[in-house]
């Protein structure tokens, strides 16, 4: 488990893993209280068994973005990204330390699905696309354990959702209320001209909707994607 708070060279990784551990620690609350027989999967349980089999993921998702947000807040599944190369030892080492849990395998994710709720708690994510993989470029490590998206790859992920034509419409809501957020908190250190060159790996031209995204935000406007 992960659960030493010793100061980390880069300002960012010890404030994530801050908010990581009141997230992991809202999650399960909620699902204690709840009273079913919920799967008590964690970030950092998800994390310790990629270790064990010397793999580093980028934890992705709600968890590798918290530390950017203005405060944490809980959420239903850990995503973890891994090297194409990675993938069938990863899906090996999760399988068999949560062997509850049901698999279902699409071109993009492969997913471990909670049988009492019937909904994701993991996504293996694989690099199939330009934007994801150049995660891996734009990284920031948290000790020896993981890495997280920089701050511009933070927001670049939430932009990928917001705008994906296959992604639930009450999420795309979610995914913009954290994209503003950490617009809002972190304005000053946002790197502009590497946000819209990002943007670009989504689709052709984003980086001109990321453009008017930012000056929309700026100017106190709703934002629309």
């Amino acid at each position: 488990m992960i659960q030493s708070l010793r100061p980390l060279p880069h300002p960012a990784a010890n404030k994530h893993l801050v908010h990581l551990q009141i997230s992991s620690e809202l999650t399960s609350l909620f699902r204690r209280m709840k009273q079913r027989n919920d799967a008590m999967i964690t970030p950092q349980g998800v994390i310790a068994v990629l270790n064990q089999v010397g793999i580093k993921c980028v934890l992705m998702g709600t968890y590798g973005i918290t530390g950017w947000r203005s405060e944490p807040r809980a959420t239903q599944d850990v995503d973890v990204l891994v090297t194409k190369r990675d993938i069938p030892k990863a899906a090996r080492a999760l399988r068999a330390a949560f062997p509850d849990l049901i698999t279902s395998d699409t071109p993009v994710v492969l997913r471990f699905i909670d049988p009492a709720t019937n909904l994701p708690v993991i996504d293996l994510m694989k690099p199939t696309q330009a934007v994801f993989r150049a995660v891996f470029r734009y990284t920031i490590a948290v000790g020896d354990t993981h890495r997280i998206p920089d701050l511009e790859m933070a927001l670049i992920s939430k932009f990928a959702a917001m705008v994906s034509p296959h992604r639930n419409e009450a999420k795309k809501m979610v995914d913009a209320g954290d994209f503003v957020d950490i617009v809002v908190h972190n304005r000053e250190d946002i790197d502009l001209e590497k946000l819209k060159r990002l943007a670009d790996k989504v689709y052709p031209n984003g980086g001109k909707e990321m453009k008017q995204l930012i000056e929309d935000i700026d100017a106190g406007r709703r934002i629309r994607f």
